[in-house]
C-alpha cells in the first residue's frame, strides 16, 4: 500500500467519523456508547437487543434505561473537529502533511476525572426533575472523550458522593481503553450490580 492508497483510507475514515457525528445517527452513536460498556463488561448481546426510547432515557437494553452523555476537553467541539480533521485529509498529498504534534494528555487521578462529569449531571438532574421524571428508573453512562487528559486507573476511586444523591439508578464511566461502574443501585440491571467497583481496560482503544 503506497502513500496515495493509504491518504484515500484515512479520508474514507473521517467521511465516516463525520457521518456517524451527525444529528442523523445521534441514536447509533448513543447505542454504540452502550456497547463498549457491554463489551467492556463482557456481556453478550444483540443488536436487536437494542431499541429507542422517548428520551429519556435514550437506549432500552433489557432492563437497562441508559441515558448517554458525553464528556470533552473544555471547548472542543467533535462535529467541527472532525469536519476541519476531514477537510485536511482530502486536501493532503503526502502522509507527511498529516503529521502534527499532539502533547502528550495529563495524568489525572479518579476524584479529578469525575469532576468533570457535574456540569452535565448537574444539568439533566436538575431539567429531568423540573419535568417531573424519576431519575431513579435512569441508568447514565458517561463517554470520556478528552485529548488533553487521561484517566489514571491505579487511582483511588471515591464514593461519587453528589451524583447518588441526585437520585440516578447506575452511574457509568466509558472511555476509549477502560469501563467502570461507579455506583448502582439494587434495582439496577444484574449485569450493573455485579461489576460495580471494578475497572476494566479493554484490548483495543476507540474512541472519537
Amino acid at each position: 500500500m503506497d502513500d496515495s492508497d493509504y491518504l484515500r483510507l484515512l479520508t474514507i475514515a473521517a467521511e465516516q467519523a463525520n457521518a456517524f457525528l451527525s444529528n442523523a445517527r445521534k441514536w447509533e452513536r448513543e447505542r454504540w456508547v452502550c456497547q463498549r460498556l457491554l463489551q467492556g463488561l463482557n456481556i453478550p448481546y444483540r443488536l436487536e437487543e437494542f431499541s429507542p426510547a422517548g428520551e429519556p432515557p435514550d437506549v432500552l437494553f433489557r432492563d437497562a434505561n441508559f441515558e448517554v452523555f458525553f464528556v470533552l476537553d473544555e471547548g472542543r467541539r467533535l462535529n467541527d473537529e472532525w469536519r476541519d480533521e476531514l477537510q485536511r485529509r482530502r486536501t493532503a498529498f503526502s502522509l507527511s502533511q498529516l503529521v502534527r504534534r499532539e502533547a502528550k494528555p495529563r495524568r489525572i487521578p479518579a476524584n479529578d476525572f469525575l469532576l468533570r462529569l457535574a456540569p452535565t449531571l448537574r444539568k439533566k438532574a436538575h431539567n429531568y426533575k423540573e419535568r417531573g421524571m424519576d431519575l431513579g428508573e435512569l441508568d447514565i453512562i458517561a463517554f470520556a472523550s478528552l485529548k488533553r487528559e487521561v484517566l489514571d486507573l491505579n487511582s483511588h476511586f471515591p464514593p461519587p458522593t453528589e451524583y447518588l444523591r441526585q437520585g440516578w439508578r447506575s452511574l457509568s464511566l466509558v472511555g476509549p481503553t477502560f469501563a467502570r461502574v461507579l455506583f448502582a443501585h439494587p434495582d439496577a440491571p444484574d449485569f450493573l450490580r455485579n461489576n460495580l467497583g471494578r475497572s476494566i481496560v479493554f484490548d483495543v482503544g476507540i474512541s472519537l
